[in-house]
């Protein structure tokens, strides 16, 4: 009795499945919008050590931040727009910012029109997450 082995199930066989490999993109009415640092958008963020916080992109957002949560155990920043949907900024907080955005209780966001004048400035309130993980 010959072994048949063309049945079994090759687990580490290339995927052949098309819908694992498509590219995912965000439906036009998600409550999930691309990161700000993403379709081209180059985006900085600053903190002082009197924790002051900036956010500085050089393309509009699609909507206005109302705004902004920092969870610290990840060090990751998630921006809130007014109607309810969410952008995440893209990047890690690095850790030389970290305490001081901690103690921060709004971050400014500024639109630099060509990179290099202020269009737009607004504060948006910034909301501290930390649970010590």
């Amino acid at each position: 009795m010959a072994l048949d082995l063309d049945g079994e199930l090759d687990v580490l066989g290339v995927s052949r499945n098309p819908v694992l490999d498509m590219k995912y993109v965000i439906p036009e009415n998600a409550p999930v919008l691309p990161s700000i640092v993403s379709g081209g958008r180059d985006a900085e963020l600053l903190v002082d050590i009197d924790s002051n916080a900036a956010v500085l992109y050089n393309q509009p957002l699609p909507e206005e931040i109302e705004w902004v949560e920092y969870d610290m155990d990840l060090a990751l920043l998630t921006f809130v727009t007014y109607s309810g949907k969410v952008q995440g900024l893209g990047m890690t907080i690095h850790k030389p910012f970290r305490k001081y955005l901690g103690k921060a209780d709004k971050v400014m966001m500024i639109y630099m029109e060509d990179a290099k004048f202020p269009r737009d400035i607004y504060p948006a309130k910034l909301i501290v997450r930390y649970t010590g993980i």
